[in-house]
C-alpha cells in the first residue's frame, strides 16, 4: 500500500477511436461507431484504460471537458483520485448527473484498473478490497444476455443474429422493435425458437405513430411472457408510467440515460420499474456502490441489469462488477452487433448457458484491447451520430 502511494499520476488523455459498426443498419448511426476512452499513465509508467458512454455521442465535448477535469487529478497518487473524484460529486450544481458525471466514470475505471494492477488483482477483488475489505463473495459465471438487433432490421437480419447468440450460447436476446410493422413475425420467430427475450423501445422513438398502437402492441406482447419491455416511455413522459403499468402487466426497465444513484432509486422506489439499466461508464464506481448499498439496506435483490453498448472496456468492466454484486444484478448485456472494436472480445468469450466464465478473459489486463489502437479520430468523424428532430 505504502509503494502504491508513492506512484502518481503524470498524464490524463483522451483516446477516441472508431470501428465499422452494424452495416448502416442501426438507428443514429450509419456505418461508423465511436468510444471515447481516457488513459491515464503512472510515474511508473503504467497506463489504465476506462471509457465514457456520453463520448459514443460527443466525443468532441467529451475530450474538451476531460482536458478541464484531469488537473484536478494530476501529481496525485490512485487512492487520492479516487477521494477527488467523491469530493467532486459533492458539487450536486456540477456533478448530480449527465456529461461530467459520465466523464468521471471512466476517469475512475482507469484508476480501479490502475489499482487492480498495481496489486496484480482481478478488477473485481481490488474493488472487493477497497469497498468491502474483501469480504464479498464473488462469482464467477455471469448471466448475460445477447443484445442486436435494430428498429430497422428485416426479418432475415433477426435469423442472423438469433443464430450468433445461439453460436454463443446464449439463449436470452434484447431486440429493438418498430412497432409500426413486422412486430408479430419477429416475436413469432423468437418464440419458435426458444428464446427467452426482451424488447428496447429506446424510450418510443416512434411517438408520432405509436400513440395509437402503443397499447396495442403491449396488450399483444405480454402474451410472450418478455423478459422486460425496456425503455418504454421518453424520459419526459415518465409520469404517465404507473397508470401504463397497471393496464399492461409486464415487467419493465428504464435508465441507461440516467446516472444518479437518486435517479435510480426512485425508478424502483416510487416508479415501480422492475429493473433499472445501469450503464458503468456512464454512473461512478463509486456512486454505483453507494446505491448497490442503499438497495440492499431497502431488501431490493436482483434488480440491476448492466447496460453495455460501447466498447470492451465497458463490458468488461461491467462483467467484474457483476461478480461484486452477485445478488444486485440480473443480467448483463453482451452486444454481438457487428462492431470492429469489439468482435475479437465478443467472439473469443467462453459462454456456456448463458453465462460467461469470466476466468476465460485475460481478467489481469483488463484494458489492454485498446492499448496499441492508435487515436484515429479526424475532424470529419467527430459527430457521426445523428440526432433527427422532427419539424
Amino acid at each position: 500500500m505504502e509503494q502504491i502511494k508513492k506512484i502518481k499520476v503524470k498524464s490524463i488523455n483522451s483516446k477516441i477511436l472508431f470501428g465499422d459498426f452494424g452495416n448502416g443498419k442501426y438507428f443514429g448511426y450509419k456505418n461508423k461507431k465511436i468510444i471515447s476512452l481516457v488513459e491515464i499513465k503512472l510515474s511508473n509508467k503504467l497506463s489504465g484504460f476506462g471509457e465514457s458512454l456520453v463520448g459514443i455521442y460527443s466525443p468532441d465535448l467529451y475530450k474538451k471537458n476531460l482536458e478541464y477535469l484531469s488537473k484536478f487529478f494530476i501529481n496525485k497518487n490512485v487512492y487520492e483520485c479516487l477521494e477527488v473524484s467523491k469530493n467532486l460529486q459533492k458539487n450536486k450544481f456540477f456533478f448530480y448527473s449527465g456529461l461530467l458525471k459520465s466523464i468521471l466514470a471512466s476517469i475512475e475505471i482507469a484508476i480501479f484498473n490502475l489499482i487492480a494492477k498495481l496489486k496484480k488483482k482481478t478488477f473485481a477483488e481490488a474493488l472487493n478490497d477497497y469497498f468491502f475489505l474483501g469480504k464479498r463473495v464473488l462469482l464467477n459465471d455471469i448471466s448475460v444476455y445477447a443484445s442486436a438487433g435494430s428498429i430497422r432490421s428485416t426479418l432475415r437480419d433477426l435469423e442472423k443474429d438469433l443464430s450468433l447468440s445461439e453460436k454463443l450460447k446464449i439463449k436470452n436476446i434484447k431486440i429493438r422493435l418498430n412497432i409500426k410493422s413486422e412486430y408479430k413475425k419477429k416475436i413469432t420467430i423468437l418464440k419458435s425458437k426458444n428464446f427467452k427475450f426482451a424488447i428496447d423501445l429506446i424510450s418510443n422513438t416512434f411517438e408520432d405513430n405509436e400513440i395509437l398502437k402503443f397499447p396495442k402492441f403491449l396488450s399483444f406482447i405480454k402474451n410472450f411472457n418478455p423478459l422486460w419491455i425496456e425503455e418504454v416511455l421518453n424520459v419526459d413522459k415518465l409520469w404517465d408510467f404507473q397508470e401504463l403499468k397497471k393496464k399492461h402487466n409486464i415487467k419493465y426497465s428504464y435508465g441507461e440515460n440516467f446516472n444518479s444513484k437518486f435517479d435510480f432509486y426512485n425508478l424502483i422506489k416510487f416508479y415501480k420499474f422492475d429493473y433499472i439499466n445501469v450503464d458503468i461508464s456512464h454512473i461512478t464506481i463509486t456512486e454505483l456502490v453507494d446505491m448497490v448499498i442503499l438497495l440492499e439496506k431497502n431488501n431490493f435483490k436482483n434488480k440491476i441489469l448492466f447496460h453495455c453498448w460501447g466498447g470492451v472496456i465497458n463490458l468488461q468492466t461491467s462483467l467484474e462488477l457483476a461478480s461484486l454484486f452477485r445478488d444486485q444484478v440480473y443480467m448483463t448485456e453482451f452486444p454481438i452487433a457487428d462492431f470492429s472494436l469489439n468482435n475479437d472480445f465478443v467472439h473469443n468469450v467462453d459462454i456456456v448457458d448463458s453465462k460467461v466464465n469470466l476466468n476465460s478473459i485475460n481478467r489481469m489486463n483488463i484494458n489492454d484491447i485498446h492499448a496499441k489502437d492508435k487515436n484515429l479520430i479526424t475532424k470529419n468523424l467527430i459527430n457521426k451520430y445523428e440526432f433527427n428532430f422532427k419539424k
